[in-house]
């Protein structure tokens, strides 16, 4: 593999890779399905770092759902150094779960987070490419990811990978728990099914529309990511691989956010992204803003399911827009958008740029 097309490469491995998973599903969800059995959870923490903790703020909306557990993410340094796992008392260390959705598996803010809640007899669950590394030692169930190591400087398929095993494991354990219906299980299943072909599409779905509007994409001066549900955390993290691929100023928006101060910035030649997934008041509301913001700034694009049809400036790609599941489908066109933009622009995106600040800072351990 050429690095310079690694990223785009590592994309287009994912319909596969997400395909070996949902094989094995029934292997892989299991010790997590027995740990709920055993006692259901109450609370539900995400720490992380980066694209971990923007898979946190993705997945506690489906953990409070399925799972019925109040659910939060937060940052792993914040956690470290101000937050508690139990501060108000009213959980015994078996009603809380620890969920760290890693990368390698050493970043140090989740392995700390780890062995502070096993010496407190609470449980962790994580995801890691190294089922035997330093935080799945630390981890009472383990979700080992497929393939290597990735080799572009911004991740893709390990982000989509720890979001899919996670959902696997919350559906599966929302059934054995009794809080979803054999229909609501079907139908997440069903759409668990879709989402690699889904994928696969819509890698091709977002090349064709890129070439059909390269010119104004890379006029933007800015863009914002706008998303509502648990596609905030997709958005959130979108905004983080559009950075750091192409540098080019981006804003990740709840949808309302975005009428509290962020679109007096908007420019006539910039492009917002507006993740219009499941139906519903929300994208209602995302519609009618994309329609008024259009006065402000020309560029109003509605990513979404091809199956919806209609008419107007659309990013169609393939998705169920099945709540939950969908957040990886629509992260699919981001990550996509983020290689090309960098790509005609020159940069090439396996060079570190500041790995100069990891023998300074030390930010993870060694497995």
């Amino acid at each position: 593999m050429d690095p310079r097309y690694a990223m785009i490469e590592e994309i287009r491995e994912q319909p596969g890779l997400l395909q070996s998973i949902f094989e094995r599903r029934a292997e892989l969800t299991a010790p997590f399905v027995a740990l709920m059995k055993k006692h259901p959870v109450r609370k539900v923490w995400f720490i992380g770092n980066g694209s971990p903790y923007y898979a946190g703020c993705t997945l506690r909306y489906a953990a409070e759902h399925m799972l019925h557990a109040e659910a939060e993410a937060v940052p792993a340094a914040l956690f470290h150094h101000h937050g508690d796992f139990n501060v108000s008392g009213i959980y015994a260390p078996e009603d809380i779960l620890l969920v760290c959705p890693a990368e390698s598996g050493h970043s140090r803010g989740q392995v700390d987070a780890a062995r502070r809640a096993q010496s407190m007899g609470i449980r962790v669950m994580s995801t890691t490419l190294n089922p035997t590394g330093v935080l799945a030692r630390s981890s009472d169930v383990v979700l080992p990811k497929p393939g290597e190591h990735e080799i572009a400087m911004a991740a893709t398929k390990g982000q989509s990978m720890a979001l899919y095993l996670i959902l696997l494991c919350f559906i599966e354990g929302g059934r054995a728990l009794g809080h979803l219906s054999e229909e609501e299980y079907r139908r997440y299943m069903t759409a668990m099914a879709n989402v690699p072909e889904n994928v696969r599409q819509t890698i091709r779905d977002t090349e064709d529309w890129f070439e059909k509007n390269e010119q104004r994409v890379m006029k933007a001066r800015t863009f914002f990511l706008l998303g509502y549900g648990a596609n905030y955390g997709t958005v959130q993290e979108a905004a983080l691989k559009f950075f750091e691929c192409h540098q080019v100023p981006t804003w990740a928006l709840e949808l309302e956010e975005s009428l509290h101060g962020p679109y007096r910035g908007l420019g006539k030649e910039d492009m917002a992204f507006y993740l219009a997934a499941e139906a519903g008041p929300e994208r209602d509301r995302m519609e009618l803003l994309a329609g008024a913001a259009r006065q402000f700034c020309r560029n109003q694009v509605l990513i979404q399911s091809c199956h919806r049809g209609g008419e107007g400036d659309i990013l169609p790609i393939h998705s169920g827009d099945v709540p939950y599941v969908n957040a990886i489908e629509y992260l699919i066109p981001l990550q996509t958008l983020s290689y090309l933009i960098a790509e005609r622009m020159g940069i090439d995106l396996s060079i570190p740029l500041v790995s100069a600040l990891d023998p300074v800072m030390i930010p993870g351990y060694e497995d």
